[in-house]
Formats: C-alpha cells, sequence, structure tokens
C-alpha cells in the first residue's frame, strides 16, 4: 500500500473538514429560518478555521517533538518505531542530521588522532637533543665529543624542520589555501631531473637507481612543475628509504591513449597486504625504525595523494612484502 506523507494526509483531512463545514452549513441554510442562517455560515467558516488551525498546529508540534528529542539525547534517541509511519518529511532531515553528525565525529577522532601524532613525532627530536645536551654537560669533554653532540642535534633539528614543513603544507592543503600553478610540463625531464638529483642518495645507500628510457614521444600535463617534481622526490625517496643495500629502484615513463604513466617500482621490503588500506594515512609507516633512521615523517605519501588528485590523476600501489613495492600514478595527458 502506497504510503502518503504527513503534509497530503493532513491535507485530505483539511479537505474533508471544509466538505464537512459546507454541508453542515447547507444543511443549516435549509432547515434554520433565514434569519438564522448567517449564523450558520459563521459557525461553518469558525468550524473550518478551527479545523485549519489544529492541523497545522499537530504538525508543528510533531516536528518540535521529533526535532527536541535528537537535541536532548542524539542520534540514537529517535528510532525509527518511535518516530513511526506518520512522520517521513522529518525522518528525512533526521537522517540527514544524523549523517552529518557521523561525519563531525570522524573529523574529530581524525584531527585528535593527527594531533596526537603530531605532538608524538616533535617530541621524539626533542627529547633526542634534550638527552644529548643533559649527557655532554655532566662532564668536561674534549672538542671531538662536543661536536658529535652538535652534529647528532643537528640531524634531529632538520628532522623537525621537514615535519613542520609537511605539517604546514597538510594543513594548507586542508585549508584550501594551497594552490595550484596549471602550466604545461613536460615530465620526461622533471624526472630526469628528480632521478639525477637523487643519485647521491642512493650511492649513499648503496641502491642502484635507474630511469627507464622515455617515451619517444614528450610527455606533456597541465600541471603545477614544483608540485609535481615534490610529488616524483617523495616517491622515489621513500622507494629508497625502504629498499635495502644492493637493491634496486626502477622509474619508468610511458604513454599511451592520453594517459602518462608513471611508475616507480622497488625491490624493497614491502608492504603487508593488511597494511595496504593505510599507505596513505598520516603518519603511516611500514618500518618505523628504518623511517626514522632515514629521516622519513610519515607523511610522504599522504602529501604526494593531495599532489596527484589536485592534477586530476590517481594514484596506486601495489606490493608484496619481502618482495617489492610498485607505485602507479597517472594524468591525463594535456594533448589527449
Amino acid at each position: 500500500m502506497k504510503q502518503h506523507s504527513l503534509k497530503y494526509r493532513l491535507a485530505m483531512k483539511n479537505a474533508g473538514a471544509c466538505l464537512l463545514a459546507a454541508l453542515v452549513s447547507l444543511v443549516l441554510y435549509f432547515l434554520i429560518d433565514p434569519f438564522s442562517r448567517s449564523a450558520a455560515v459563521i459557525v461553518s467558516l469558525a468550524f473550518f478555521s478551527a479545523s485549519v488551525y489544529l492541523s497545522a498546529y499537530i504538525f508543528a508540534a510533531m516536528e518540535l517533538w521529533a526535532f527536541k528529542k535528537l537535541a536532548e539525547g542524539g542520534e540514537n534517541v529517535l528510532s525509527d518505531s518511535e518516530l513511526g509511519e506518520q512522520l517521513p518529511e522529518v525522518r528525512e532531515v533526521l537522517d540527514v542530521v544524523r549523517g552529518f553528525k557521523s561525519r563531525m565525529d570522524e573529523a574529530v577522532v581524525s584531527q585528535k588522532r593527527f594531533l596526537a601524532d603530531a605532538s608524538h613525532e616533535m617530541r621524539s627530536p626533542i627529547t633526542i637533543m634534550k638527552g644529548n645536551m643533559e649527557i655532554a654537560l655532566r662532564r668536561e669533554r674534549g672538542a671531538a665529543e662536543y661536536r658529535e653532540v652538535l652534529a647528532s642535534n643537528l640531524e634531529e633539528i632538520e628532522r623537525l624542520e621537514y615535519l613542520v614543513k609537511d605539517l604546514m603544507f597538510l594543513a594548507r592543503a586542508d585549508s584550501s589555501e594551497l594552490v595550484v600553478n596549471n602550466a604545461p610540463v613536460v615530465l620526461d625531464e622533471v624526472l630526469l631531473q628528480v632521478v639525477e638529483g637523487l643519485m647521491t642518495m642512493a650511492a649513499t645507500k648503496g641502491v642502484e637507481l635507474e630511469m627507464k628510457p622515455a617515451c619517444e614521444d614528450c610527455c606533456v600535463v597541465d600541471g603545477d612543475r614544483d608540485r609535481l617534481r615534490q610529488l616524483f622526490v617523495n616517491l622515489i625517496e621513500n622507494s629508497l628509504r625502504y629498499t635495502p643495500r644492493g637493491g634496486r629502484v626502477t622509474v619508468e615513463l610511458r604513454s599511451l591513449a592520453g594517459v602518462n604513466k608513471v611508475t616507480v617500482s622497488d625491490t624493497g621490503i614491502g608492504i603487508p597486504k593488511d597494511e595496504l588500506g593505510k599507505i596513505f594515512e598520516r603518519f603511516y609507516r611500514v618500518d618505523k625504525a628504518r623511517a626514522r633512521e632515514s629521516g622519513g615523517t610519515g607523511l610522504g605519501l599522504c602529501i604526494s595523494k593531495w599532489i596527484v588528485e589536485s592534477h586530476g590523476g590517481e594514484i596506486t600501489i601495489e606490493s608484496e612484502e619481502g618482495v617489492g613495492t610498485v607505485v602507479t600514478v597517472m594524468f591525463l595527458s594535456s594533448f589527449s
């Protein structure tokens, strides 16, 4: 049986009340003497007005009751059985309110977790620096020992600097303050510059870094050159960071059917399957000890995802633990 809305049913009741008032007025009009006919009409109009007012009052009272219950007890107070089938409009509004409240709760939890993680990440280097200085001040030491303490503290300061820089980037991205300045960008050139710039890091770690020959035609996209460079630095550095000595990191660029495809593959430690869903979360690390030793902040992939999506692209990660990882980024060509 088709369920009619509350407003429809009230309108039908009002129409019935009007019809009843009209019938009463007609009966009174013909049965009562002419001197009382005007009084009958007045009574009928009064009856009609009262029915309209009463229906409106009942409808408003039902809505106020529902929202008052929601305000007093939260989304769990008003169950479907309480609302009943007579309040479809109110239930629709409450569903929207519940959905909004659920998203707000998730955002609050996410923000609290982010602040807790950020506090922990910033506390660690500060604790290390404090410990180094306390030990150095316990007794007189030689210049070499003081120099060692200063070098250690400098590493921690640099780590803090990178962390603050990444946090500022994400804060600006969340508040929509970051602007992507689109212009034609030749991906071949950007990737080659990034790979050449990271050769020293690869040599220091004992990892082979290679870039396969680029596509025959220039791969051009509409994008922000600085952001794209930041993206590729993040991805390649991340592969170098998690690839043991003697391993290999390969960068490849291909263009097919108007889509530019960049892959960064490595023979690193890989990612457990049950962890792949968390890979783009802020402060996520596969190996926290290794990431800390190499200066990782746990924000690189999160930032990379934002850069790719801000360019209308797509980023995916495939990985097998103990075998390696393949990161694939796809952009539409500016000539497609």
